[in-house]
């Protein structure tokens, strides 16, 4: 049987829905995601709501961050 592929995960700028892809293509746009006060915004809507890119932590970086966290133990 043959191994089902899993199908790239998106996320999404939860003001404007512009999608980011989770692939290999998106990596050259890592940059443009990011988690600011719990939000995943793109950065022209970050801008917006008084944010900035260099304070704000890409969205990569933060699931890099969670996926590295140790679980509880619990």
């Amino acid at each position: 049987m043959a191994k089902k592929e899993k199908t790239p995960k998106s996320v999404k700028c939860s003001k404007c829905d512009l999608e980011f892809p989770e692939s290999a293509a998106s990596e050259t746009h890592k940059n443009k995601a990011f988690v600011w006060n719990g939000k995943i915004l793109c950065e022209d809507c970050l801008v917006m709501m008084g944010g900035s890119p260099g304070v704000a932590q890409s969205w990569w970086d933060f699931k890099s961050d969670q996926d590295k966290a140790k679980p509880h133990d619990w």
